[in-house]
């Protein structure tokens, strides 16, 4: 089974470095420490899709050569997830035609309010973003990968996890933008081979996890192998990396996870 992905963006909202903050030469000089908004990239042999579109989208894809995409999926609708998605329009073109986007109804709800000129176009002109909205609310295929959302607690919207199944199989668990993983929600993921998670900070943050709650949720799901995203300036790379325990990484912008 063919499976792999790649983060396109491991950055918190503000992304690394922020603006108008110095940041000691040695920190800048590390590219790992140059974060862009979260997102990630899923490659299988019948399927190609990426979870959220962010500000910096066309960046990401044009650093990873991305030529194709099947899909869209959403975790929810704040800035840093959606503001990208019109970058799509490309796809869309290479498809010659719509591509299929994917998530919950409040942020399908959001999306069509945002991007209002596309989703209530009944004829789109060639080379425009033409989305094709496909509201979850239950497991569904893409194919060959079952896929399954799970709820996660974020501030007053909520966020949208997802476990990726590939012939029976769990694969990888993408949870990020939460407070934490509720234990339904680790229990349904436990034992996956990957699993990503947020860890915004080192401090406790109202709606993301910060480190140690993080490395909590990690122990509970038990992955083989566990990634941080959604990361602050907070973290050094290469020194902060030194103090996490085996099995556990942070994620940088790029890094490819080939899951066998």
């Amino acid at each position: 089974m063919s499976f792999f992905f790649v983060f396109l963006g491991s950055g918190t909202s503000q992304g690394v470095p922020i603006i108008g903050k110095e940041y000691p030469p040695e920190f800048l000089a590390n590219p790992k420490n140059h974060r862009t908004r979260p997102s990630i990239y899923v490659d299988t042999a019948q399927v190609k899709l990426v979870v959220d579109t962010t500000p910096e989208f066309r960046l990401q894809v044009l650093r990873e050569k991305i030529c194709r995409l099947d899909a869209v999926l959403f975790t929810h609708s704040h800035a840093d997830h959606v503001m990208g998605l019109d970058d799509c329009r490309r796809f869309c073109d290479l498809r010659g035609g719509a591509l299929p986007i994917y998530a919950n109804p409040a942020t399908m709800a959001d999306l069509r309010r945002v991007y209002q000129y596309a989703f209530c176009n009944p004829s789109v002109p060639r080379g425009y973003f033409n989305p094709e909205p496909h509201v979850v609310e239950g497991p569904f295929s893409l194919g060959d990968l079952e896929i399954i959302p799970l709820p996660l607690p974020h501030g007053t919207a909520g966020s949208t996890g997802y476990l990726f199944m590939q012939e029976g199989q769990k694969r990888m668990a993408y949870l990020n933008d939460c407070k934490e993983v509720p234990l339904a929600v680790a229990e349904q993921v436990q034992g996956v081979p990957v699993v990503v998670l947020d860890a915004l900070r080192r401090t406790p943050h109202p709606t993301h996890m910060c480190l140690d709650e993080a490395l909590t949720a990690a122990r509970r799901i038990g992955a083989g192998r566990t990634y941080f995203t959604h990361l602050t300036h907070d973290y050094d790379h290469d020194a902060a990396q030194a103090e996490l325990p085996a099995g556990v990484e942070f994620a940088y912008d790029g890094l490819r996870v080939e899951v066998s």
